[in-house]
């Protein structure tokens, strides 16, 4: 093991990265979101120099939180550096130490009202399940049953619930001994990195003691992120006692027994997550699945697998830089005539359904489609909610799952308002 924490292994690529750039800026290069910025016209060295001010002194400036702020986390640049550096862990570090110094950060998916924290993932489930109706738990028990398989489900997933009974669908398609796993207090700390290594630290341990508790032989994550996170603990802190892959990874290598019966005849691109290609280098699952798929046309977009665009979506949307990747996207899938836009990141996902409407094909997650296939259909809610544009139509029409749910209905309508009536972009 390289450190016994997060904070322990971040200082020591941090004093890596001072004593080895050689601010060749070769990463800022390679960097699509730079030329979106008002960093465009900046030499990439003088760039660089900013970052490693920042790390090395203690100097902040416009320059480097704009660098910091414009970052999309699409590892085009992880294996750029003449010297071995991640310039992804080190944007990472380049926030953390930002903060240190009084800039402001917030946690993904968290919402701070006086003394109560939400965490908007649950908020959205709540929308459209009651809580008898949920299929994952969100609390592990001392001691649990022995299960073969975990599915945790990570963050996202909980947003849409449809697609999480699709997986439990599958998983008993596949006769397996499973339990679904998910909700905002287990995280793999992801969502805390940029601003408070000790929280990341804690819940990435705490989510792989989750996992063990349950013995199993294998935890499958949908999220690359999530499995990207626990790859770090166990290859670096702490040993995990489990098997762990991507589900899609998982799928393609059972695809045989998926049990596909019903055509889907639709021609279809897809859109390669980050975090899937580049960060984990798959870039055949989703493929092996798409093309078992009996009636489906792939049809590739001309940037794909490891060259593949970045949807934007964890620039700040105060930039240009996330509507600008959003539309280089949805304008390559529309150029290859598909009628379905596939992804299979949910970041992505939320990224493009706002916006289908604009464009001549139907945004779909990949497990809509293996469901499909299979004969199992849930009602994507979230899609319709987007559809509405309009908060009071979508409360009214959840409002009996709400007052079922632990959440206030204004807050909730609020919630609602931001993230489904749309902003142009």
């Amino acid at each position: 093991m390289e450190a016994a924490s997060l904070k322990e292994l971040y200082d020591q690529k941090k004093k890596e990265i001072i004593e080895n750039c050689n601010l060749c800026g070769i990463c800022v290069d390679v960097c699509p979101a730079v030329p979106l910025t008002a960093l465009a016209s900046m030499d990439t060295s003088d760039i660089q120099q900013k970052v490693i001010d920042v790390l090395k002194d203690g100097v902040t400036s416009e320059e480097a939180s704009l660098k910091s702020a414009s970052c999309t986390h699409c590892a085009l640049c992880q294996d750029v550096c003449p010297v071995d550096i991640s310039p992804v862990l080190m944007h990472e570090i380049l926030k953390l130490e930002l903060v240190s110094l009084g800039k402001k950060a917030y946690p993904m998916l968290e919402i701070n009202i006086g003394d109560a924290n939400y965490f908007v993932p649950d908020v959205i489930a709540s929308m459209q399940v009651r809580p008898e109706e949920k299929r994952w738990i969100t609390h592990v028990p001392d001691n649990p049953q022995h299960k073969d398989v975990v599915v945790f489900t990570g963050c996202g997933f909980v947003m849409v619930p449809d697609k999480i009974f699709i997986m439990e669908q599958i998983m008993q398609r596949l006769g397996l001994d499973y339990v679904m796993v998910g909700g905002g207090e287990l995280c793999c700390g992801v969502r805390y990195l940029g601003m408070d290594l000790e929280k990341a630290d804690a819940h990435g341990k705490a989510l792989l003691r989750a996992m063990g508790a349950f013995t199993p032989e294998q935890v499958l994550f949908p999220c690359a992120e999530c499995e990207y996170q626990v790859a770090q603990y166990d290859k670096k802190i702490v040993p995990a006692d489990f098997r762990y892959e991507h589900l899609f990874r998982f799928l393609s290598q059972h695809i045989n027994e998926l049990g596909f019966t019903r055509p889907v005849n639709q021609k279809v691109t897809l859109h390669d997550p980050c975090s899937l290609s580049r960060i984990l280098g798959d870039n055949e699952s989703l493929r092996t699945i798409l093309n078992a798929i009996p009636g489906l046309e792939l049809v590739e977009m001309r940037s794909n697998k490891e060259n593949a665009n970045c949807c934007g979506g964890v620039a700040s949307r105060k930039l240009p830089v996330a509507p600008t990747m959003v539309k280089r996207c949805l304008e390559e899938a529309a150029a290859t005539g598909a009628g379905v836009m596939v992804d299979a990141c949910l970041g992505c996902h939320f990224q493009f359904l706002p916006e289908e409407s604009k464009y001549p094909f139907r945004v779909e997650h990949v497990l809509t489609l293996v469901g499909e296939a299979m004969g199992i259909s849930y009602e994507d809610r979230i899609k319709r909610f987007y559809e509405y544009n309009d908060a009071g139509k979508i409360m009214a029409e959840c409002r009996e799952n709400i007052a079922a749910g632990p959440y206030d209905p204004g807050f909730t309508e609020l919630l609602a308002k931001r993230m489904f009536e749309k902003a142009e972009i």
